[in-house]
């Protein structure tokens, strides 16, 4: 079973050490089959053998390298588009409410929708999007990924969200208990809209 572990921004722990700790727990069940770092954030690739115990191992490994990754760090499996953000994996961790992740899962495709509508209308490329969400505490965080400047994607985005989204976003939230969207650019902060 091939495993895919992705996070943005900087990871806590060196590459070398998040991939050691993955190589202790997996033992002669699996093997790290690759590595990566780029301008969004890096990646390890996982690979467990048929005859292992991918849940129970998979469960070690998120208990030894969480505290080393951004809380956006998730991992995927090959044949599953579902994200499983490793903070929610880890004993003890507070569940989210689905109330909440459903927020953040419609902030995410509002968003994406309406910058690629906003593209379009200028005959551009959609210059970043969200890749996903995540809920901490009742804080909504948006997971924005692109290669623009950190400061332009903040005055793009505070034009939208005092434009036309505005509504979109404190609505719904509001509605399900939020008191804040948040949005991070490659695992950088760059815009927090509270929620009344």
């Amino acid at each position: 079973m091939e495993v895919f572990i992705y996070w943005l921004g900087d990871a806590w722990t060196s590459r070398a050490d998040i991939e050691d700790a993955i190589e202790e727990v997996l033992g002669d069940q699996g093997e790290v089959t690759g590595t990566g770092a780029g301008d969004t954030g890096g990646n390890v690739d996982i690979e467990i053998f048929d005859d292992a115990d991918t849940e129970r191992l998979m469960s070690e490994i998120v208990q030894a390298i969480s505290d080393g990754l951004p809380k956006n760090a998730y991992y995927v499996f090959a044949d599953d588009e579902e994200r499983h953000l490793l903070c929610e994996h880890v004993p003890g961790a507070a569940q989210v409410p689905m109330q909440l992740q459903a927020a953040g899962d419609g902030i995410c495709c509002g968003l994406n929708s309406a910058l690629e509508a906003a593209a379009d209308a200028c005959g551009e490329t959609m210059p970043f999007k969200c890749s996903y969400g995540m809920v901490d505490g009742t804080t909504v965080i948006s997971q924005l990924v692109g290669r623009l400047p950190a400061e332009t994607v903040r005055e793009r985005l505070e034009s939208w969200v005092n434009g036309p989204a505005s509504a979109m976003i404190k609505q719904p939230l509001g509605l399900v208990g939020a008191t804040a969207w948040e949005a991070h650019y490659n695992g950088i902060p760059v815009l927090r809209v509270p929620i009344p």
